[in-house]
């Protein structure tokens, strides 16, 4: 059985990731070849690569060129991440016998990518409530962390990109009558006005906004942080949440994704309510010295490591295999 996973984007973020340490892991038990862009396939180490200039997920030249090199590589199994992959792969299941799997990594407007696949992953349970005989297999916290418990000596900090989405300009709002240290860790199109609001609101002595940590770094981040803040309007995961409970850290913010399924109701505000998440935060900040995270910790290893993903994943593949043989 040879697996290819394939992606659409040009940046590496948390879907790339997801890809590179699933393939990875899974490298052990079945071949993975992962089909990307150019401008991202040296983040791929170690795995196999093709590098395709995806284009128009709609182009009927693209799908042609796709069938022929999983053709001419012996792939038994196309697993698409995100809806322009998907919606590729929609194609590759009209003109070839390929199957043809996808992931679902985050909300969207309607699920057309996703109908008439072969099968259909969601990293939370929202996600695929709708798409019958769908599989949930939620993410992971980083394999490559060593899960020290943090010391909790550093600043409260908030990981993301810089997009509406995020939440992040609600966060600032929220923390006026907080005197904490607050560091928000990312990069993207709403640092100026991230920026502007903070010295708006005369928070510079409070907020720092962190743009040059990247993502092999941030370790570094969970070994002193005093807590994680989600301030999102939605998430399919969010994968800071679990590397945060993974280093023992208080996780405080949205109700979104998965953070329900980890998180009591008592740390959670009410997604895109400012008044909401400032009231949580007033409350909840000064005693994140007080909350125990051992035992979601250990809940967190069982349930939402690469190791179970990874053979909920291989089960996924024999058994579509074997219903076709």
């Amino acid at each position: 059985m040879k697996i290819a996973h394939l992606i659409s984007s040009q940046i590496f973020a948390g879907i790339e990731q997801h890809v590179y340490e699933l393939s990875a892991f899974m490298s052990d038990v079945s071949k993975q070849v992962i089909i990307c862009d150019e401008s991202i396939r040296h983040h791929m180490r170690e795995i196999e690569t093709k590098s395709l200039n995806i284009g128009s997920r709609y182009s009927l030249y693209n799908t042609y060129k796709l069938i022929k090199f999983l053709r001419q590589n012996d792939i038994s199994i196309l697993h698409c991440h995100g809806a322009k992959a998907s919606t590729i792969g929609k194609g590759i299941k009209i003109f070839s016998n390929i199957k043809v799997v996808s992931t679902i990594h985050g909300h969207k407007k309607n699920n057309h990518a996703f109908a008439k696949l072969d099968a259909v992953v969601g990293v939370n349970k929202v996600l695929i409530k709708n798409i019958p005989g769908s599989t949930y297999i939620p993410n992971w916290f980083n394999p490559s962390h060593l899960g020290t418990s943090s010391s909790r000596t550093g600043p409260i900090i908030a990981i993301g990109r810089l997009e509406k989405v995020k939440g992040f300009d609600l966060l600032i709002k929220s923390w006026v009558n907080l005197n904490e240290q607050l560091e928000i860790i990312g990069s993207g199109p709403e640092e100026e006005n991230l920026n502007q609001l903070i010295h708006k609101l005369k928070l510079s002595d409070r907020i720092n906004l962190a743009t040059n940590c990247d993502y092999h770094s941030i370790e570094d981040k969970y070994k002193t942080a005093r807590g994680l803040i989600v301030s999102s309007h939605r998430e399919g995961g969010p994968r800071v949440v679990l590397e945060a409970i993974n280093h023992e850290i208080p996780v405080l913010g949205s109700k979104v994704g998965i953070i329900p399924d980890l998180i009591p109701k008592e740390c959670l505000s009410i997604p895109g309510n400012q008044e909401s998440l400032q009231i949580l935060l007033e409350e909840m900040v000064p005693l994140l010295g007080q909350l125990n995270m051992k035992g979601i910790k250990e809940a967190l290893v069982e349930n939402y490591s690469i190791s179970s993903a990874a053979k909920k994943t291989q089960e996924l593949y024999e058994n579509l295999l074997k219903a076709s043989s």
